[in-house]
C-alpha cells in the first residue's frame, strides 16, 4: 500500500476480491488508476486450470499497457516447450483470455503506454574483461602468458579458447614476473604478446617492463585496478596505479598508457594497445579497473574484416631483404630521426644481435661511453615526442554548442570508467544552462599536454574527477602542463566503488557558485 502513491496503477484480482473493494475507491480518490480484472475466475472458467493465473494477469497487463503479445507468447514458448505441446496451447489460451477480458471489459483511463518494439540492432553482448580478450585475438595475439588474479583472471579465461584457435599459446606461469618474462621472450621472437594482471602484479613486473623499453620490444600488459596498496580490497574499484603503470620504472624507461572508459573501448582500445605497441617498439599498459571488468553492455557488432585490414603488423627486416654490401649499414638499435628502428626476429636476422638490458649501442653491443648513452637515450625518447600528435583518436573531445577557444563556464577532466560517468554529470549540467567543456583522454602517458592546455585556454577552472586519494592524473597535469595549478581542482574519492554523477555534478556545481544540498 506505501507504493500506492497518485500516479500509480494497480491491477488486482476483482472485482470479485471480497473487502477490498472499499479500498479500492479509496485509492481512486487519492489518484491511484485501479483496474479489476478476474485473473483466478478466468483461469478457472475460461481457462480450466487455476495454475494460469499468472499467465491471465500477464496478458492483462500486456494488452494494459501496448506490451507487443507476440513477446509473451514467445517466452511462454521457450520456458514450455520442453513439457510438450500442450502445456503451451494451454498458456496460450490464458493468453487469449487476458487480453480479451481487457479488450471487451476495461476503459483505459490512465496515460502510460508502452512503445513498440524496438527495431533489432546488430549487436554483441560482452562482459569488461571478455572484451579485452576478444580484442587481443582480434589483433592477433599468439602468445598469452599471465599468472591468476583478481580482478584481471578472466581475461585468460575468455582468451584462452579464441587464443588456442588461432594457433596460439597460453602460459600460466608461477608469478607475474615470469608472466611478463614470457611475452618479452615471445616479442623477442617475432609474435604479438600479452598479459593482465592487476596493482600487486604491476609491482612485480616493473624491472621486466624497463627490460622490453631498453630491448624496444613491443608488448601489451593489461592492469585490471583494484583497490590497494599491497593486497588491498581484490574486488573493488579504484584508479590508483597510474603512477605505477607510467613511472613505476627505475631510470627513464618509455612506455605508453592508455585507457577505456566502457566495455566497447576495451575492445578497441585493446587493438589500440597492440598497434602502438607494433609502432613505437615498446611496452604498452591498457589500465581498465575492476568495476569495468565486471559491466556487462551490448556494443555494436565490431567489423572485423575492417579492424583487420588497419592493424598494425610488425615490420621484421628479414636476411634476404638485405643486400650483403648493405649490411653494415643496418642495426638493430639504428638512430633514426623517429627514434623507431629495424626490426630483428633471430629466426630470420639479417645478422647477430644482443637482446640486452645493458645500455647499447646501435649494434647492441654493451656501451657505457657519454656520447652513446646520450644517442640512445635521446633515440628512445623520440619515440614519445609525437605520440599525441600522430594518435589524435586517443584524446575525445566534448565541447558541446561551443567552438574551439570560445570561453565556457567550466571543463571536466575525466578518464577510464569516471569518464563515462562524468559524461553524464556533464548533460545534466548542460540542461541547467552551463556552458561545459570536457575532456576524455584515452592516452594517459605520455600526457596529451596540447589537448590540456588547449582546454585551459577556454576556462578559468579544470575539475578532475578520479577514484584515488593522489589524484594521479590531475598531478600529472600539474607536472607535465603549463596549465596553472590554481586552475586545476581535484575531486578524489577512494571507497572502493566508482562515482556517481549527481556527485560530480554536484561539485561542478559548486565550483560554478551554486549551493549544493549535501
Amino acid at each position: 500500500k506505501p507504493l500506492l502513491k497518485p500516479g500509480t496503477v494497480l491491477i488486482w484480482d476483482g472485482p470479485e476480491g471480497g473487502d477490498f473493494q472499499a479500498e479500492v475507491e479509496e485509492l481512486e480518490k487519492n489518484g491511484v488508476y485501479v483496474y479489476a480484472v478476474p485473473m483466478s475466475k478466468i483461469a478457472r472458467e475460461e481457462v480450466g486450470a487455476y495454475i494460469t493465473k499468472n499467465v491471465v494477469a500477464m496478458a492483462a497487463t500486456f494488452e494494459l499497457f501496448g506490451f507487443p503479445i507476440e513477446v509473451l507468447k514467445e517466452e511462454i514458448v521457450k520456458k514450455f516447450s520442453k513439457k510438450g505441446q500442450e502445456i503451451v496451447d494451454l498458456n496460450f489460451k490464458a493468453v487469449e483470455a487476458g487480453v480479451n477480458y481487457v479488450k471487451e471489459n476495461i476503459k483505459k483511463v490512465d496515460p502510460y503506454k508502452v512503445p513498440g518494439r524496438l527495431p533489432k540492432k546488430d549487436v554483441i553482448i560482452l562482459e569488461g574483461n571478455q572484451a579485452i580478450a576478444l580484442g587481443a585475438a582480434v589483433a592477433g595475439v599468439k602468445v598469452y602468458a599471465a599468472y591468476p588474479i583478481t580482478p584481471a583472471t578472466t581475461v585468460g579465461n575468455y582468451l584462452a579458447p579464441l587464443i588456442l584457435k588461432t594457433g596460439g599459446f597460453v602460459y600460466q606461469s608461477e608469478d607475474e614476473i615470469s608472466s611478463m618474462a614470457v611475452v618479452i621472450g615471445a616479442s623477442f621472437a617475432g609474435v604479438k604478446a600479452m598479459t593482465a594482471t592487476s596493482g600487486p602484479g604491476i609491482s612485480l613486473m616493473q624491472e621486466l617492463i624497463g627490460l622490453a623499453s631498453m630491448t624496444e620490444l613491443p608488448a601489451v600488459i593489461v592492469d585490471v585496478q583494484r583497490g590497494g596498496p599491497s593486497t588491498g580490497m581484490p574486488t573493488k574499484h579504484e584508479q590508483a596505479d597510474l603512477f605505477a603503470a607510467a613511472l613505476g620504472g627505475h631510470g627513464d624507461d618509455q612506455r605508453i598508457v592508455i585507457a577505456p572508459k566502457n566495455v566497447e573501448e576495451n575492445f578497441y582500445l585493446t587493438i589500440e594497445a597492440f598497434n602502438l605497441a607494433e609502432r613505437y617498439q615498446l611496452p604498452v599498459l591498457l589500465l581498465t579497473d575492476g568495476s569495468l571488468s565486471l559491466r556487462a553492455e551490448a556494443i555494436p557488432t565490431p567489423d572485423i574484416k575492417k579492424i583487420k585490414e588497419n592493424l598494425i603488423e610488425r615490420e621484421t627486416l628479414r636476411k634476404e631483404d638485405v643486400k650483403p654490401e648493405d649490411l653494415d649499414k643496418i642495426f638493430r638499435y639504428q638512430i633514426t630521426e623517429n627514434g623507431i628502428s629495424p626490426f630483428f626476429a633471430p629466426e630470420v636476422s639479417p645478422k647477430p644481435y644482443t637482446g640486452t638490458g645493458l645500455e647499447h649501442g646501435e649494434n647492441s653491443y654493451p656501451r657505457t661511453t657519454p656520447k652513446e648513452r646520450t644517442e640512445m637515450m635521446d633515440k628512445r625518447f623520440r619515440k614519445l615526442a609525437n605520440v599525441e600528435d600522430e594518435n589524435p583518436h586517443l584524446i575525445e573531445w566534448d565541447l558541446g554548442d561551443l567552438q574551439e577557444g570560445e570561453k565556457a563556464d567550466l571543463a571536466i577532466v575525466a578518464w577510464g570508467l569516471t569518464a563515462s560517468i562524468a559524461q553524464e554529470a556533464v548533460k545534466r549540467l548542460r540542461e541547467k544552462g552551463y556552458k561545459i567543456v570536457a575532456l576524455y583522454p584515452k592516452i594517459l602517458y605520455p600526457v596529451p599536454v596540447k589537448a590540456l592546455e588547449k582546454l585551459a585556454s577556454m576556462v578559468d577552472k579544470i575539475l578532475v574527477p578520479e577514484a584515488s586519494y593522489l589524484g594521479h592524473f590531475a598531478r600529472f597535469m600539474k607536472m607535465f602542463t603549463d596549465i596553472p595549478q590554481s586552475k586545476i581542482v581535484q575531486y578524489n574519492i577512494y571507497r572502493g566503488e566508482p562515482f556517481i554523477p549527481a556527485e560530480i555534478e554536484g561539485k561542478a556545481l559548486e565550483l560554478l557558485g551554486e549551493k549544493v544540498e549535501a
